[in-house]
């Protein structure tokens, strides 16, 4: 675990800072519009409407090979078959309690609009709380916990940044979307499960005064709480 004085973060601790990528990975995606995204009301349903545009797969090699001279762990899902089966299953997955995803056709998946606001939404309106730390924190504990046949291990997301959290505040509930960006296939769950948090809290580093920053990743690890994970994430923070 990370270490703790007194109830405090060590002063260790207040110095260590995320060595890696922030947004970068995520704002290049967004950049090439690899896909079309458009909300519309389907019989009283709120629904998302993804489809990969036609030329989406020779950006979407692009976008793999910046990855690859970035060294980031992820793949951007470039098969349009394989994509819009991994959209909507992951989808239904975590969030198949109370909303849907299908595939519409070769290109389109759609799926329930969520309730709710992102945290990098929240984040920037000066909104983000504590509380929807905690939820968030719950949810990629719960979500980890899922078998993957894809891993053949625990599932991870991939691209698990603030944008991809959306946060219901009357069900005081955090859920996941997005899943376009797949981890390696070779690193192990607990290194892919300590990314995802390292994405996360790599959101907070350019928005969030260096006091803030580290009670609020604070509250988030605390909420998701698995030691194991957690360690394999001190690996991949640096002490400047």
């Amino acid at each position: 675990m990370l270490n703790f004085v007194n109830g405090k973060v060590s002063p260790l601790m207040e110095r260590l800072i995320p060595d890696g990528l922030s947004h970068a990975a995520t704002d290049f995606v967004e950049t090439l519009k690899i896909n079309s995204i458009s909300e519309k009301s389907v019989r009283g349903r709120c629904v998302v409407t993804k489809r990969r545009n036609v030329y989406g797969e020779r950006a979407a090699h692009l976008i793999n090979l910046y990855f690859r001279m970035a060294d980031l762990p992820i793949r951007f899902l470039s098969d349009v078959r394989q994509w819009r089966r991994w959209e909507a299953n992951c989808f239904q997955m975590l969030n198949g309690d109370r909303f849907r995803a299908s595939v519409r056709d070769a290109r389109t998946v759609i799926l329930d609009k969520l309730p709710g606001q992102s945290l990098w939404d929240h984040m920037k309106q000066g909104t983000l709380s504590t509380r929807m730390l905690e939820a968030a924190g719950r949810e990629y504990r719960r979500a980890h916990q899922f078998w993957s046949d894809e891993f053949g291990a625990g599932w991870s997301h991939g691209d698990a940044s603030m944008t991809n959290v959306i946060y219901d505040e009357k069900m005081d509930r955090a859920r996941l979307v997005d899943f376009e960006i797949i981890h390696e296939k070779s690193l192990p769950p607990r290194v892919r499960h300590a990314d995802d948090l390292l994405v996360f809290l790599l959101d907070l580093v350019g928005r969030i005064s260096s006091t803030h920053w580290v009670s609020f990743a604070m509250c988030f690890l605390r909420s998701y709480g698995d030691a194991s994970v957690i360690a394999e994430l001190r690996k991949q923070l640096v002490v400047p």
